[in-house]
């Protein structure tokens, strides 16, 4: 209630006062005239509004005469002859025309006339229309609270905050002040600060009114007009007294004539209410708020009228998203609506002070009740007539705010397209969602796979678009557009392999509303692999992608054909460019103690075959003989099992230059399959490897290779039918010489093998020389061939053969 001097809380009581009432309209800022006085004229001839809990802009209508005596002066707008019609510089400036502020103001005296001092502002407005009838003209207007009705928010912007939100009374005061121009409109008034931050959201295009009512409801408060004392007329943001237990006034049956209505009502009792919320600090594995309900009962009104149910679904982008939130909504809604309300309507004489939300004390009339009831003032309906001044009251219950608003979230979505639904619900329909984040493409044939996490924030998205383009910092477009899907995942193959796309991806909301594009990733689709057609057998008898050049999937995995088998790709082995030949190489560093081994796929082998498997392997450091590179040929019988203790194992630990591994090996009976295992040794010491290969020992023979070069007086020896020096491979892989020469020196070497043909230590020969003497022939790893005992007329060379280097 307003506040009220003693006189005038004394005149009110006695209820034998004279209530005065004028209006006031005010032509400009210089000009305001009073409606009772004009031209020597009282033109009033009835005034009434209306405040009710329901509507949080009043109306008020005003009757007044047209035409003064004779028709000299009419307050039509029309008549631009008429004086009243004419302002204070004497130019036409029609007085009651749409726009204009008036103001309804009232005086109770104890019958004694008004004094200057003594009124009171009960209304302030602007004309909406003005109907000039036959006899009387009337206009009607929204309190000052309608200008907000009527300035549409054009611009979509953003308020609140994600970090640590934006005070709700701060974000009306910037909707209000983007939107309606200064003076224009009613200032803010928050009395108690509402404590409750908002996070980030996207203001729709609504009126400025709808858009800080959404808001208001959302917290169970009310935002209306209310007069100030010492300040004025403000929007005023506050919670309804709902503990209110005393009366600011009594009616009594002397106040009365009747109760025209004493009523209680079953229908909109609601005491259990459940409030479904997403919980913004509470989320799942992709950063999405979990769907959470908090409840508030009246255990007292259950045990009494049973259990009725409410429900209020927030949308994901409502900015009731912590339990405390929730919670206070749903205690604002059974504070609201779990009472059996008893509704009273009584007509009674006009009090200026009373406000919606009073209480006020109804005194026995041992009619309708027999004993005083308290309860709060739900509508106002003050009517002044000619000698008249009297106001309808309806009364329920105990403070809240509207019934009709909290009717339209039973157990129904939040962003409905009722009126009434609209007006609870914060909206974000014309800004699309945040941009997605982390964002992963792994290269598949002609295309790629992209993975991404959602935004965490912002309006709530409902698909997302992939746009590609092979332009660096495209702008994404119809043009560009891929694919669009409700998924954190696309994938696409039908792009060129080889050449590097940059791809995007950007957020759309329900409303087709499209957000801002991730930060750009590059790929590269890749060609066909040989693992895409046979990822673990290769039915060959060599080992695939021997020297790790086929690389489909970069440094994320093994190169293609292989697999790693003790340890994990990109810890305990990685892809190096320091290669033995061409680019690429895998490194097994000296991280974690173990053995750490790659894998070849299986491929086809056949029983009693020799195969011979060859590794080079660089170490860089350590010591000579202490771990290494370690190399493994296994074998596996037709149901892919291993055959026990049938593995071909060598390992190498020399250090500084690149060194070769080489095992021969007869597959045993049962083997169908093998696979190459290389690696690291056992103990951490770093190793890279390299050409790792597998192939059937089975050399074909080679032509031979004349000797060309001789030394120390050697020559070839030709003579009964012989043949010129010579060498070559045969089918097993050994070396052999023929032919014959002589003249030379004895222990001199005669000619040079080259380093293929060299045996592998040094090989002492027997050999048939000229005459009955057995000769020796030596021939040394460098590939020096030097007859050290024998005849030098003669010496055949004949059955020499060797082992040679691999």
């Amino acid at each position: 209630m307003r506040h009220l001097t003693d006189q005038e809380r004394a005149t009110l009581a006695r209820n034998r006062g004279t209530t005065h009432v004028r209006v006031i309209v005010i032509r400009s800022a210089a000009s305001a005239v009073d409606l009772g006085h004009l031209l020597g004229r009282d033109w009033v001839m009835g005034v009434q509004w209306n405040v009710s809990q329901d509507e949080t802009v009043a109306l008020a209508t005003v009757a007044v005469r047209r035409n003064g005596p004779g028709g000299i002066v009419s307050l039509s707008p029309m008549v631009a002859t008429s004086p009243a019609n004419r302002g204070p510089t004497g130019f036409v400036e029609p007085l009651l025309k749409e726009g204009r502020t008036f103001r309804i103001d009232v005086q109770t005296t104890p019958g004694t006339p008004p004094v200057p001092g003594g009124w009171r502002q009960v209304f302030l407005g602007r004309i909406d229309d003005v109907d000039a009838g036959p006899e009387e003209l009337s206009f009607s207007g929204r309190d000052f609270a309608g200008v907000l009705q009527d300035v549409f928010i054009e611009t979509e912007r953003p308020y609140g905050n994600d970090t640590v939100g934006e005070a709700v009374q701060t974000v009306m005061s910037r909707i209000i002040g983007d939107n309606v121009p200064v003076g224009t409109g009613p200032a803010l008034y928050v009395p108690v600060d509402p404590m409750w931050q908002l996070g980030r959201y996207s203001q729709d295009t609504e009126t400025v009114h709808e858009a800080c009512q959404k808001l208001a409801a959302q917290l169970g408060w009310e935002l209306r007009l209310r007069f100030i004392d010492g300040q004025g007329w403000l929007l005023v943001l506050q919670s309804p007294e709902r503990l209110a237990d005393e009366p600011v006034w009594a009616f009594g049956p002397e106040d009365y004539v009747e109760l025209s209505r004493v009523q209680r009502k079953l229908t909109d009792i609601r005491n259990a209410v459940e409030v479904v919320y997403w919980d913004a600090s509470d989320r799942d594995a992709l950063g999405n708020p979990k769907r959470k309900t908090v409840v508030s009962l009246n255990p007292t009104s259950i045990a009494e009228l049973g259990r009725r149910y409410m429900q209020v679904l927030e949308a994901s982008t409502s900015n009731i998203n912590t339990a405390a939130e929730a919670q206070r909504l749903a205690d604002a809604a059974i504070a609201d609506l779990s009472d059996s309300a008893l509704e009273v309507e009584m007509e009674v004489p006009y009090h200026w002070a009373l406000e919606v939300n009073d209480v006020v004390r109804v005194q026995p009339d041992d009619v309708h009740l027999d004993e005083p009831v308290d309860l709060a003032i739900v509508s106002m309906d003050p009517v002044f007539t000619t000698g008249t001044a009297k106001m309808k009251l309806v009364l329920r219950g105990r403070p809240s705010v509207s019934r009709a608003e909290w009717k339209a979230r039973n157990a129904r979505p939040s962003t409905g397209s009722s009126p009434a639904e609209r007006s609870l619900q914060v909206t974000a329909r014309m800004q699309g969602p945040d941009a997605p984040t982390e964002l992963a493409p792994t290269p598949t044939v002609n295309g790629f796979a992209l993975s991404f996490k959602p935004p965490s924030s912002g309006p709530e998205w409902d698909a997302f678009e992939l746009h590609v383009s092979t332009s660096p910092g495209f702008t994404p477009g119809a043009s560009t557009l891929k694919a669009a899907a409700s998924a954190t995942r696309f994938e696409v193959a039908d792009l060129q392999p080889g050449t590097t796309h940059y791809a995007v991806v950007r957020g759309r909301d329900a409303h087709g509303n499209v957000g801002p594009a991730s930060a750009q990733v590059a790929l590269s689709p890749r060609y066909v692999a040989p693992n895409d057609m046979a990822p673990l057998v290769i039915f060959s008898s060599l080992t695939p992608n021997p020297s790790f050049e086929a690389w489909t999937n970069r440094e994320q995995a093994p190169p293609d054909g292989w697999q790693m088998v003790a340890g994990t790709f990109g810890v305990d082995a990685v892809r190096t460019t320091t290669a033995d030949a061409a680019t690429y190489a895998v490194t097994f560093p000296a991280t974690t103690a173990g053995e750490k081994l790659m894998g070849s796929q299986y491929f086809a082998v056949t029983s009693g075959q020799t195969y011979v498997a060859r590794l080079r392997y660089l170490k860089p450091t350590g010591v000579v003989g202490v771990g290494g590179a370690r190399m493994e040929l296994r074998w596996y019988d037709a149901a892919f099992a291993e055959i026990a203790l049938a593995a071909a194992l060598t390992e190498g630990t020399a250090i500084g230059a690149w060194a070769s591994l080489v095992r021969h090996a007869v597959a045993p009976n049962g083997a169908r399959y093998a696979r190459l295992l290389v690696g690291r040794a056992s103990p951490a010491v770093a190793v890279t490897v390299d050409n790792g290969l597998v192939e059937p020992y089975t050399t074909p023979q080679q032509a031979a290779q004349p000797v060309v070069v001789f030394a120390n007086g050697w020559s070839a020896y030709t003579s009964n039918g012989r043949a010129a020096p010579s060498y070559y491979r045969d089918s097993t892989g050994r070396i052999r010489l023929q032919g014959a020469m002589a003249g030379g020196t004895i222990n001199t070497p005669a000619f040079m093998l080259p380093q293929q043909y060299s045996p592998l230590a040094v090989i002492d020969h027997p050999v048939v020389c000229a005459g009955t003497a057995q000769g020796v022939l030596v021939i040394g790893p460098d590939g020096t061939v030097t007859l050290e005992r024998g005849n030098v007329s003669f010496v055949s060379l004949e059955g020499v053969s060797f082992r040679g280097a691999e």
